[in-house]
């Protein structure tokens, strides 16, 4: 009976290790591991010349992306890609020594900044998205019917060789940047800052539901402009803009026209230093007393005072001279500007205020154009103006007779004496400050500037 048993426990044990070695739970073998053989390569150039024929096509909507039939493959660095900051989404862009491009994924890439990439292009498709080229998978139709690339797989199209290589941009003027020589390419500009439009605001609308990409406006001390974009998911999209400038470093891309900068690493944006002036002379040394009658002034001249600073800050109009029925003065007007905005500024030389100090000056009106509560012109003073920090400076505002709308035409009103602070050791300047547009186009003067020491 116990040879019995012994015998029908091992033979249980062999079916049992039968069963289990032959279980094969998907009934399928391991899927073949498929190498990644490099196409023959070429450069990024060569690619975008592929694309040539549509983007000379004027009107978007009959172009058609471009199949790479060729077994070409692209070999490059990442220069910026959707792993830093938000600002990308589902792309990355890859450059190689005669330029970059814009690659497109179906999903999050796996491509990060400095990575060497070799990109097998055969089977993939260019095309464009406002002038600027892409690579990406079979082209699809929008809902708007333009036509894009999908995004490609990046596993089955992407062999990563290295990391962490050095990205090295080109430190270019804005000026420069406008070319098509330096689309898709990393550079880095010096000197920057951004407009005083978008100093103080956000760089996209995170309050918006969804976020919206929003674009901002920078510039250089020559008044040259690029468009900055920046995606409403980006991380630093509620951040505030500085009052600032400095470098900052990303990538030229250009949009039905309007050459446009992305950020790549919000790291690389190093706005620290004061802003320019573009155009505007530094104030002058303090003094003790100011008289300005504007009679040394020719009809129409811009007034340009030593040691005085004459600022249009919005618009591109400031203070002229005017020649009147026997007097010249200081004007500001919005007619016939075409300006949707227009604040122009006119600062005085600082004075010293160790001393009482009084102001007093003459102001009149042409042509009322203002609506009710909208004030054409505001004069301030102020203790901590440096002739470069407009938007930080503290502008307190000074209460004075100032011509108003039921005043007549080119009458001058007397502002009164106006007692400026008294501030052992300091100084303060004086803003005349005009707010207009072309539909709020009063015309507004001033006379007669003074400021003296109090009897």
């Amino acid at each position: 009976m116990i040879i019995k048993m012994i015998k029908y426990l091992a033979g249980l044990v062999l079916l049992t290790a039968m069963s289990l070695t032959g279980c094969d739970y998907n009934n399928e073998d391991d899927p073949p591991v498929v190498s990644f053989v490099p196409d023959t390569i070429v450069t990024v150039r060569m690619i975008k010349d592929l694309y040539a024929g549509q983007l000379a096509i004027t009107d978007y909507k009959l172009r058609f992306p471009v199949e790479i039939t060729h077994g070409w493959a692209v070999k490059g660095v990442i220069t910026a890609s959707d792993k830093v900051d938000g600002n990308l989404y589902k792309e990355a862009y890859i450059q190689d020594a005669t330029g970059g491009i814009r690659l497109v994924f179906e999903s999050t890439s796996g491509l990060y900044i400095g990575d060497s990439v070799i990109v097998n292009m055969k089977g993939l498709w260019i095309g464009d998205y406002g002038n600027f080229w892409q690579v990406g998978s079979v082209p699809y139709t929008e809902e708007d019917g333009d036509i894009r690339v999908s995004g490609m797989n990046m596993d089955k199209q992407i062999l990563k060789t290295s990391v962490h290589n050095s990205t090295k941009p080109d430190t270019i003027t804005i000026a420069q940047a406008k070319t098509a020589a330096y689309l898709g390419k990393l550079v880095t500009f010096k000197n920057v800052q951004f407009t005083d439009a978008a100093v103080n605001h956000t760089y996209a609308d995170v309050v918006s539901d969804p976020p919206e990409t929003v674009n901002r406006d920078l510039m250089d001390c020559s008044k040259n402009k690029i468009i900055v974009r920046t995606s409403g998911y980006a991380a630093f999209a509620g951040d505030t803009i500085p009052d600032k400038s400095g470098t900052i470093t990303g990538i030229i891309t250009i949009f039905s026209g309007d050459y446009q900068f992305i950020i790549r690493d919000y790291n690389e944006v190093k706005l620290t230093k004061d802003r320019c002036m573009p155009g505007v002379p530094d104030l002058g040394t303090p003094v003790e007393t100011i008289s300005q009658n504007f009679s040394s002034f020719t009809n129409n001249a811009e007034v340009l005072i030593s040691g005085w600073q004459n600022i249009a800050q919005y618009g591109d109009r400031s203070w002229q001279a005017k020649y009147f029925s026997g007097n010249t003065y200081a004007q500001a007007t919005g007619y016939n500007s075409d300006l949707s905005s227009m604040v122009t500024w006119l600062i005085t030389r600082p004075v010293t205020i160790s001393a009482q100090k009084v102001l007093s000056f003459q102001t009149a009106k042409a042509y009322w154009e203002h609506a009710a509560g909208h004030k054409p012109f505001e004069v301030f003073y102020s203790t901590n103006y440096t002739g470069k920090n407009l938007l930080t400076a503290t502008w307190v505002p000074v209460t004075a007779t100032l011509a108003k709308e039921s005043d007549v035409d080119h009458t001058f009103i007397n502002s009164g004496n106006i007692n400026l602070p008294v501030e052992s050791g300091k100084s303060c300047v004086i803003a005349f400050r005009y707010t207009g547009s072309d539909t709020e186009s009063t015309s507004y003067r001033i006379d007669n500037i003074v400021v003296t020491t109090a009897k």
